[in-house]
């Protein structure tokens, strides 16, 4: 009985077919893990927004802040609301913990992973010892609440006002005007070593009251999402996909600078 096989130049084309398809494909598979990663980060922010507005309406509507003075980064204090109900214990466990730094991999149930809700997945720094972060409220630096005045760079939704002299201090969301078009978070993506960027604010657990993200800081993003559109939680609790230059228009529609935020989403004074 004559039995057909495979000559070697016929297992040649096959391979070379299959190498030929494979190559193909594969740039499609990329992008589909990106943009996979891209719709995890988006929804890491939707769930960080519902834990938000749960600790708002049990805090009389402010937003939770960092502070030395009680040893809680902002995201220590949503602990009890999305899911990991964090002890006093826990927060404070270590040296060096408190005081401006945060939690480290040793510090806490899942070591480097714990708290996935925090980090984008395309986010792969590595910051030492401690548990990495990429989302950031945004920073609110010596401004008279009163008047509006002080540094126009900085107008976000928690850090130190000079309202009754330099304190800490968050905004209420009551006192928002346009939550749909304010930006309360926003990733941070800029690498460790660029001037203006301090990994003591994406720790885990910092209570750093200078730990929220500008628009400067943000401008120093590596380009992480291919699209060059990030993810930013609004205070009306969506997500919105925005570029950097974007996310500087103004109400009149002309463009705000990073070193004056003023009329622009990054402005929760607008």
């Amino acid at each position: 009985m004559n039995r057909k096989v495979f000559s070697l130049i016929e297992l040649l084309v096959v391979v070379a077919i299959i190498g030929i398809l494979a190559s193909m494909m594969l740039p499609s598979l990329g992008e589909a893990r990106e943009r996979a990663k891209i719709a995890t980060c988006l929804n890491n922010m939707k769930q960080m927004g519902f834990s938000n507005a749960m600790y708002l309406d049990d805090s009389e509507g402010y937003y939770p802040i960092a502070n030395a003075a009680t040893g809680f980064g902002w995201d220590d204090l949503l602990s009890s609301y999305d899911g990991r109900n964090l002890t006093d214990a826990q927060i404070k466990s270590g040296v060096g913990v408190n005081g401006r730094w945060g939690a480290r991999k040793t510090d806490l149930p899942g070591g480097a992973d714990h708290a996935p809700m925090y980090r984008c997945p395309l986010d792969d720094r590595d910051n030492g010892n401690f548990i990495l972060k990429t989302y950031c409220p945004t920073q609110l630096s010596g401004i008279n609440l009163n008047t509006g005045t002080g540094h126009n760079f900085t107008k976000g939704i928690y850090g130190y006002s000079n309202t009754n002299g330099i304190e800490a201090y968050s905004r209420n969301i009551s006192a928002l005007d346009n939550t749909s078009g304010i930006i309360t978070h926003a990733e941070n993506l800029a690498p460790f070593s660029n001037p203006g960027n301090n990994n003591i604010r994406l720790r885990l657990g910092s209570d750093w009251t200078w730990s929220g993200i500008t628009a400067t800081i943000f401008s120093l993003n590596e380009d992480k999402h291919s699209d060059l559109k990030y993810n930013f939680l609004m205070a009306d609790g969506h997500v919105k996909k925005m570029t950097a230059i974007q996310s500087l228009v103004k109400n009149d529609g002309s463009l705000a600078s990073t070193g004056n935020v003023s009329g622009s989403s990054w402005d929760s004074l607008r």
